[in-house]
């Protein structure tokens, strides 16, 4: 028998609100003095706009399996966890800097969210990604966009 299908109400719901969350603010974004201060949330709205439309059409169109037959439940104290980390890595970056708070989160989320056994192979793999990604947004933003991001004070 072929697995039920069903529409996921709770995603669609958190897209609406998303699309509403992000119109209020391309929306108040305008009020801003500079008119180049505004292009950088006005991108990251109409990104969001966008793609919460296209999860929600996907959904609409094409509903998923069942989810209870296709996933294991997750674990709530390592969703918790995630949470605290990403909390504590922004608390700590103004003392830490940008970069060095970035190392921290990249690593501590990894092992959280890490599954599979861990081996030498994969764990330089991830290193060198999560040192990748650091010095990626660290350089677009900072360099690029001209974004101010917390310097580490000690070095």
């Amino acid at each position: 028998m072929p697995a039920k299908t069903e529409r996921d109400t709770p995603g669609i719901v958190l897209a609406a609100g998303f699309i509403l969350i992000a119109a209020v603010f391309l929306y108040d974004s305008r009020n801003l003095l500079d008119p180049d201060s505004y292009v950088f949330p006005a991108a990251i709205c109409v990104v969001m706009i966008t793609l919460s439309i296209v999860f929600i059409v996907i959904n609409l169109v094409k509903p998923q399996p069942d989810r209870e037959a296709s996933q294991s439940p997750g674990s709530t104290a390592r969703r918790v966890s995630l949470v605290v980390v990403m909390l504590a890595s922004a608390f700590v970056m103004p003392y830490t800097g940008f970069v060095l708070a970035g190392f921290g989160v990249f690593a501590a989320l990894t092992m959280l969210a890490m599954f599979e056994p861990w081996n030498p192979k994969r764990a330089a793999l991830y290193a060198g990604v999560g040192v990748a990604i650091v010095i990626g947004f660290y350089v677009t933003f900072a360099k690029v966009f001209l974004v101010p991001l917390p310097e580490t004070p000690f070095l």
